[in-house]
């Protein structure tokens, strides 16, 4: 711990010696070149748009369902995709005692299992979007979409 903290410590110093560019030049912060804009979201809807959509559920079942529905919502739209990519199961453990008072040997072990699928959808169209938007998927679904 102490050599990470170390190491932190050096690049910091080393940073802080750097000279400033501005400092440097002489030059005003109005005379820098600004950053190129940023897409809009227009632009990010094209129909080259790939959409990575993650699923997480404590039951199997329901993500098992979910995928279905999702998986014929893009296949009528002519989109193209891969998966579903079954993600590593993540299982959270607790230890409780199971008297108040003593018995400190005695213990009840629970545990919460999630589990997580990936989807990749190509070429995704408006229509697609669309599609995906209007889907009533199940309550016990955690659904995470990024363009």
């Amino acid at each position: 711990m102490a050599g990470l903290l170390k190491s932190c410590s050096l690049n910091l110093s080393s940073a802080r010696m750097a000279p400033s560019p501005l400092r440097a030049t002489g030059a005003t912060r109005a005379a820098l070149p600004r950053a190129q804009a940023r897409p809009t979201l227009a632009a990010s809807a094209a129909p080259d748009t790939k959409i990575r959509i993650k699923l997480k559920s404590y039951e199997v079942g329901l993500l098992k369902d979910s995928v279905e529905m999702i998986k014929s919502a893009v296949d009528s739209t002519g989109a193209s995709m891969s998966g579903p990519v079954n993600m590593p199961t993540r299982i959270r453990r607790y230890c409780v005692l199971r008297s108040p008072h003593v018995n400190k040997k005695s213990r009840e072990h629970f545990e919460s299992r999630t589990h997580s699928r990936l989807m990749d959808i190509k070429e995704a169209s408006a229509q697609t979007i669309d599609k995906l938007m209007s889907l009533d998927l199940p309550a016990g679904v955690d659904v995470q979409v990024k363009l």
